[in-house]
């Protein structure tokens, strides 16, 4: 991604500029995607904090570490060291960058942007709420699903059937018709449509995309997985053949997340929320709904549908992360007698991984 200089009039542009400062002043200079691969966030996230973004406090940390303590990984890349690495001459100098970059952040006294001018972000009666599936801006919204292959479809998801459902051809269709439903209520003047992976068209790309399901039938997570540089992916397991399961990493470990089943039934599954601007199309989002199994995709999509959670899970996501343009959570699905109930991501144990990690 092309580095781009700092808006000097907003209000912002001294803790721009520090951090900015801070990243190429060093030795060797570092890259501001050598930054992102250390504090395990994207490119977009760095040029946006040296930019106008109002830098979480947490992230505030971690560059401070960075910077105060500079360590390198097995290849030679910046990684943020252990706290247990630090010298007493390296806290201290942490300690005081850390206290430069929060007075820097005290004064610029940024407001937080109005929810109605913030996609994602809408205002509710007496408050100021975040509300991911709300789109202000007009555009219009996509969801798409992964397409279940012919072998794998029932007598009516067939061309040749007289009675052919062409839904019956789709995959994650509980988590669909969940979805699709709570994004018309909540914009019901937008254009919202839903399709399969294999009918994407150049105009679909441009606008909010949502993926449903993850690498067995969605082509579209593949394409995800190439435009994107998050710490958690989907792999295949040979212990789970009907599924992909997800994998965190940070740095040069690598950590896989199984589902758990008790007497061969699944009691739990594991399901991925990720939220980005859109890679063609800066001005509009992604997000991902994905799961190990169907009922992970379906639980990652009810934590913000669900009205006995959503409101919950929305604070939880706008305390942990702010106004950030991207976030991803790894969550913990619970599955009650074939039934999934909704995450609640104030439980920690429903989070497994969060980032960015900073914040």
């Amino acid at each position: 991604m092309e580095e781009v200089e700092p808006l000097m009039s907003h209000p912002n542009a001294q803790l721009a500029g520090r951090l900015r400062q801070l990243r190429e002043s060093g030795e060797p200079r570092l890259s501001q995607s050598m930054v992102a691969k250390a504090l395990g966030v994207s490119v977009a996230t760095v040029s946006s904090d040296e930019n106008v973004a109002r830098v979480p406090v947490g992230r505030l940390a971690a560059y401070a570490r960075l910077h105060a303590a500079p360590r390198a990984d097995t290849e030679a890349q910046p990684r943020l060291a252990d706290e247990e690495e630090l010298t007493d001459e390296e806290r201290t100098e942490r300690d005081d960058l850390l206290a430069e970059l929060k007075a820097l952040l005290a004064d610029a006294a940024v407001p937080a942007p109005e929810p109605a001018s913030v996609p994602g972000l809408a205002s509710l009666p007496g408050a100021s709420q975040r509300r991911t599936w709300h789109f202000n801006d007009g555009a219009p919204v996509r969801i798409i699903c992964g397409q279940i292959p012919p072998a794998a479809r029932p007598r009516m998801g067939l061309a040749d059937s007289v009675n052919y459902t062409e839904l019956f051809t789709y995959a994650d269709v509980d988590a669909l018709v969940e979805l699709f439903g709570h994004i018309r209520a909540e914009n019901p003047a937008l254009d919202v449509r839903f399709l399969t992976s294999a009918n994407i068209t150049s105009d679909d790309l441009s606008a909010h995309l949502v993926l449903l399901g993850g690498l067995g039938w969605n082509q579209s997570t593949e394409w995800y997985n190439r435009q994107t540089s998050f710490p958690v992916v989907q792999v295949e397991d040979p212990a789970y053949p009907d599924g992909e399961v997800f994998e965190t990493r940070r740095g040069d470990k690598a950590t896989r997340h199984y589902p758990k089943t008790t007497d061969s039934l699944l009691v739990e599954d594991v399901g991925l929320l990720v939220r980005t601007p859109n890679p063609y199309n800066q001005a509009r989002t992604l997000t991902i709904c994905n799961g190990v199994y169907s009922r992970g995709v379906l639980g990652a999509v009810r934590c913000l549908t669900d009205a006995n959670f959503r409101d919950r899970n929305e604070q939880h996501i706008l305390d942990k992360f702010g106004d950030v343009p991207e976030f991803g959570v790894l969550m913990r699905v619970p599955v009650h007698r074939g039934k999934t109930v909704t995450p609640d991501l104030v439980n920690t144990y429903s989070v497994i991984f969060e980032w960015p990690e900073g914040t």
